[in-house]
């Protein structure tokens, strides 16, 4: 039902309130909260930016921080002065030779290490030999300068003091980590490049070896311990003053020779080892095998052993 505004002429106060307001009544607009949110927040911050400034404010003020900043390093300024030998050399310093470290020569004058040409760089004679590797050294006497293996009258590993004794004939003698010191002892007037006599073991040998065959004879005053001669060898076993022997032989149709360190006692002979090659000397026979394969077996002639 709708509300009808009064008859006209019918005023107000007589009999009538004030007019009704109109029906439905309208209901007011809400207004959004979030103004007072946002300025909640924004009034939060500017009261937590004063109070720091107001923290800030006062530990500046406070003399502990004045004296931890006096405590604080100053920075200092460092001259480094620099001597005249470490200083750079200009082009007019000569430039500083270098030593030769390829061939190191020994208290003796000798290299080393290479090739020794006989009447250039060494002269014959015998010589002692002392390794400067741990591994030991190595030595051999040339008959020629082209690398064949023919080349090679003797050689011989060394793993301990020894000697060699280079010959006129030789053309040159080879090393590799030896130290090399002259005896004083000569060498025979000959060489061995030629074939030698025949030795008879009781008329031509002496408690050294074979009298007059430097290759088949121990060293300064080292005494044999075991002397044998076949058709086509001669050998000599020695004893060194420290107790260790060295193994010596020839061949006699061309003079090649050989010396080998550090033989070993065996019956009543001795096995040397070269390079994987055996020399084994008894009163029965020399035999020379490499592995299980035999390359040589020559009866022994004459046989002498402590």
């Amino acid at each position: 039902m709708s509300m009808q505004p009064p008859p006209d002429g019918y005023g107000y106060g007589y009999g009538y309130g004030a007019p009704p307001p109109p029906w439905p009544t309208p209901t007011p607009p809400r207004r959004p909260k979030w103004p007072w949110l946002v300025g909640g927040a924004l009034l939060v911050a500017v009261v937590a930016a004063v109070a720091a400034l107001v923290v800030v404010l006062t530990r500046s003020s406070d003399p502990g921080s004045e004296s931890a900043v006096a405590a604080s390093p100053s920075p200092s300024t460092v001259t480094v002065t620099v001597s005249p030998s470490a200083a750079p050399q200009t082009e007019a310093d000569p430039p500083t030779p270098r030593a030769q470290t390829s061939r190191p020569a020994t208290p003796s004058g000798f290299p080393t290490n290479g090739t020794l040409k006989v009447g250039v760089d060494i002269t014959p004679g015998e010589y002692a030999l002392r390794p400067t590797d741990s591994l030991g050294g190595y030595w051999e006497r040339l008959s020629c300068l082209t690398g064949d293996f023919e080349c090679i009258t003797a050689n011989s590993i060394v793993q301990g003091n020894s000697y060699v004794t280079v010959l006129p004939g030789d053309l040159a003698l080879r090393i590799e980590d030896l130290e090399l010191t002259a005896t004083g002892n000569p060498a025979p007037a000959t060489g061995p490049a030629r074939p030698l006599p025949p030795v008879s073991a009781s008329e031509d040998t002496d408690p050294q070896g074979f009298v007059g065959i430097p290759e088949a004879r121990c060293n300064h005053t080292n005494p044999a311990v075991a002397i044998g001669q076949t058709a086509d060898s001669l050998v000599v076993v020695c004893e060194t003053g420290a107790g260790r022997y060295y193994y010596k032989g020839v061949r006699t149709n061309d003079g090649a020779a050989i010396e080998i360190d550090d033989p070993v006692p065996s019956g009543d002979g001795f096995t040397a080892t070269n390079a994987g090659v055996q020399y084994s000397i008894s009163s029965r026979a020399l035999v020379i095998s490499e592995g299980s394969t035999v390359l040589a077996e020559e009866p022994m002639l004459q046989y002498w052993s402590q």
